[in-house]
């Protein structure tokens, strides 16, 4: 059953993901390519000052797809359930109802997971070629925030989408809007505030469970 589960998620979400890695290509070839008329102007040494002295955010074109992502793949993976109802019968099926949303909602996560490693190599490799490793340091603990932005943006998405009373949507709607930015506001992180996206975000998973509870009781 747990298999045949997995396989309906990714039906559901595979043209989605298919999507945003093909949007994610297209914006690091942007930046391979913008990279490479910067180095060629300024000399390597003179763009790499630029970076590292006055964070120069030659990246940036990759700064909201990861919120983007999320916020898509949680749409395709969830509205379905809801507009069909599919979830209501999904819910029935001879599986604990908190393990079964976290088992769908964990599908989802490990594809943006997948995504956003993909964007970190790949990104990891075009500055390499360019520039020093402090700057792909820099560019790397900089990029840290926008994937637990993406992330977050999709469990809460998903605890939206399946939370059946429009009062408790019009909470955390806000909730989410100021959550995520607290992750755009913090540029290259120290290891403390990182440990605490870290946590923070992946607690925000939960948030699925109290809004299944609810659809599950059919409160109004």
């Amino acid at each position: 059953m747990y298999s045949a589960l997995l396989y309906k998620e990714w039906l559901k979400i595979r043209w989605a993901f298919f999507g945003m890695a093909l949007l994610s290509l297209l914006a690091l070839t942007y930046i391979a390519l913008n990279l490479a008329y910067y180095v060629e102007f300024m000399t390597a040494k003179g763009f790499w000052g630029n970076v590292i002295l006055l964070g120069f955010p030659f990246f940036s074109e990759i700064e909201y797809i990861p919120l983007l992502s999320g916020i898509v793949i949680a749409i395709v993976q969830f509205s379905p359930e809801m507009n069909l109802s599919r979830l209501k019968l999904t819910l029935h099926l001879p599986v604990e109802e908190n393990k079964l949303l976290m088992q769908m909602i964990s599908f989802g996560f490990m594809l943006l997971i997948l995504l956003f490693v993909l964007i970190t190599l790949m990104l990891w490799i075009i500055v390499g070629i360019y520039l020093p490793v402090e700057v792909v340091i820099f560019v790397l603990n900089s990029l840290f925030p926008w994937l637990m932005v993406g992330l977050t943006a999709y469990f809460l998405t998903a605890a939206i989408i399946i939370e059946p009373v429009w009062a408790r949507r019009l909470i955390l709607v806000p909730f989410t809007l100021g959550f995520l930015d607290l992750f755009f506001n913090a540029v290259n992180p120290h290891a403390q505030l990182t440990v605490f996206f870290i946590f923070s975000g992946l607690l925000t998973s939960t948030l699925i469970l109290f809004s299944g509870y609810h659809f599950k009781r059919g409160i109004k």
